[in-house]
């Protein structure tokens, strides 16, 4: 990138400046983007490197260093992975396949379904790693950079980092996750969501995934997820604390090991920006009933590609995406209600089939 510099003005592109405050030294410098994407999740990542195919240019940043540990199962249903293989054919990541799904409950087995379609279960740590160094090797450019602020000027938004750099560009993509800046922006006070917390048990010898649901529960249920190595168990609900998590694991027999924790948005409230856009997480995208984000990271990373690179709205690209979170919020709580437990366990008990019909028209394109 080429800048000329003056005593009052920075120059960029010979086209941009940003005036600087009296007294500042002339050798600061401003740079111009087209893009800033905020996060190197699955979300930025798949952004960034759609919005190279289109020849956009864009800058990913990430306070974080690569590979990282990511609260999450790690499960891609075929929805996801289907969607992830059409939009980055040359994408090659390591997985564990998984074809059968165990529901308890209250701690009991009442359905063992045999999957038609395999689950593909990936280490978050190497899986996030091995799509930033895509995005990477596609030639996309990145920087370990914390953002400390935003500021909206004349059209132009800036964004200054922890370290002093600031970046003038034309849209801020938020993919930075459950707490992010960048929504805070938006709205300084927008929910978190429910925390869920997860740890690293032995593997199953029998390669399930198993959840467990109870009315005891409020809006949640827990889960454990084999990967190659190693089961993921963990928990998730609208009143979690360490405590209950702990309480929970030891009734589902868990050994007591060291947890992590993270929130899991589940409602998208802020305004809407015609040049702010939020994508996964941070948009508050993750399905209300599943918790399950990966697929919405992917998808809504796509729609706020499409809707940068032909210049639309990203509230009319990503509408459907926006309607259909309003419908899972009265879903969720239908579903986790002692009603629709009880028509649970009557499908599990008379009607499996209708069961196995609903998970494959919700885990399949």
């Amino acid at each position: 990138m080429d800048f000329v510099k003056n005593t009052n003005k920075v120059w960029l592109f010979s086209h941009f400046y940003v005036p600087l405050q009296p007294g500042v030294q002339d050798s600061i410098l401003m740079e111009k983007i087209k893009v800033l994407i905020v996060g190197a999740g699955p979300a930025g990542c798949t952004c960034g490197l759609l919005l190279k195919k289109r020849n956009v240019d864009c800058l990913l940043i990430d306070r974080a260093v690569f590979p990282r540990d990511k609260i999450c199962g790690g499960g891609l249903t075929p929805r996801s992975y289907r969607l992830l293989d059409r939009l980055l054919p040359s994408f090659h990541y390591d997985y564990n396949s998984v074809n059968r799904l165990k529901l308890l409950v209250e701690g009991k087995s009442v359905f063992d379904l045999h999957m038609d379609h395999e689950l593909r279960i990936v280490k978050r740590r190497e899986f996030d790693a091995q799509l930033l160094e895509e995005y990477q090797k596609s030639g996309g450019r990145f920087a370990n950079e914390a953002l400390a602020a935003i500021e909206e000027n004349d059209g132009q938004i800036v964004a200054t980092m922890q370290s002093g750099r600031q970046v003038a560009c034309d849209y801020l993509v938020g993919a930075d996750g459950a707490n992010s800046r960048v929504r805070k922006h938006l709205n300084p006070l927008s929910d978190h969501g429910f925390l869920w917390m997860e740890q690293y048990g032995p593997k199953s010898p029998d390669n399930a995934i198993v959840i467990n649901v109870s009315k005891t529960y409020e809006q949640g249920y827990y889960y454990s997820f084999p990967n190659e190595s190693y089961d993921v168990q963990g928990f998730g609900d609208g009143n979690t604390t360490p405590q209950r998590f702990r309480q929970v694991l030891d009734a589902m027999g868990c050994p007591n090991l060291k947890p992590k924790g993270a929130f899991i948005p589940r409602s998208c409230d802020y305004p809407l920006h015609d040049h702010i856009i939020l994508i996964g997480d941070a948009g508050g995208f993750p399905n209300r009933l599943t918790a399950e984000g990966l697929y919405y990271a992917i998808l809504t990373a796509q729609n706020a590609a499409e809707a940068i690179s032909s210049e639309q709205s990203f509230a009319k690209v990503n509408g459907k995406v926006f309607a259909h979170k309003k419908r899972e919020v009265w879903e969720s709580r239908f579903f986790y209600s002692k009603t629709g437990l009880a028509l649970l366990r009557l499908l599990c008990n008379h009607f499996p089939g209708i069961l196995k019909w609903c998970y494959n028209k919700a885990t399949t394109p």
